[in-house]
């Protein structure tokens, strides 16, 4: 069976039909605790590629942390962990978010830095340089509709405190 010219149009004209519905199709937003582990996992995988900028961009301009660290200061904390050395990656462990109102969320979670070609947290700490952060903050759904760090305090964490 051949198509004419006129039904591959056709065709053609109700593939990008259905695929223009779908790409405009409203979608339902995520509620504030899936948000802000998208936005984590999302830090985390920009810390691992080295990428600053989008790093940072999961940083308010407002951020305040428990140090008394500003947004700049952050960065360049940040900048100093993940720059330093070769192989950084990072995991997540414990992440746990709490709603507080539908545009601010409370997180607790365990940052864990590891200099390694690892790529599990299981392997990590066989032939790794660790070091491991209890980070306490809040993220806050900013005016342009991204989540955003607004404030966060951190602790080291001892390798027991790990596992």
């Amino acid at each position: 069976m051949t198509l004419s010219r006129g039904q591959v149009v056709g065709v053609v004209l109700a593939l990008v039909a259905a695929g223009a519905v779908l790409a405009f199709w409203p979608r339902e937003e995520p509620g504030v605790k899936e948000a802000i582990t998208q936005k984590i996992v999302q830090m985390t995988d920009a810390a691992e590629r080295k990428d600053m900028a989008a790093l940072m961009d999961g940083v308010s301009d407002s951020f305040e942390s428990g140090e008394g660290w500003n947004k700049q200061q952050l960065k360049s904390v940040l900048l100093g962990q993940v720059l330093r050395g070769n192989w950084v990656r990072v995991f997540v462990k414990d992440l746990q978010v709490t709603e507080v109102n539908p545009s601010r969320g409370d997180v607790q979670v365990k940052i864990i830095f590891g200099r390694s070609q690892a790529d599990t947290l299981e392997t990590l700490a066989r032939d790794s340089v660790l070091s491991a952060y209890l980070i306490e903050g809040s993220f806050q759904k900013e005016d342009d509709g991204e989540w955003r760090a607004v404030q966060a305090r951190h602790r080291s964490m001892s390798p027991s405190e790990l596992f």
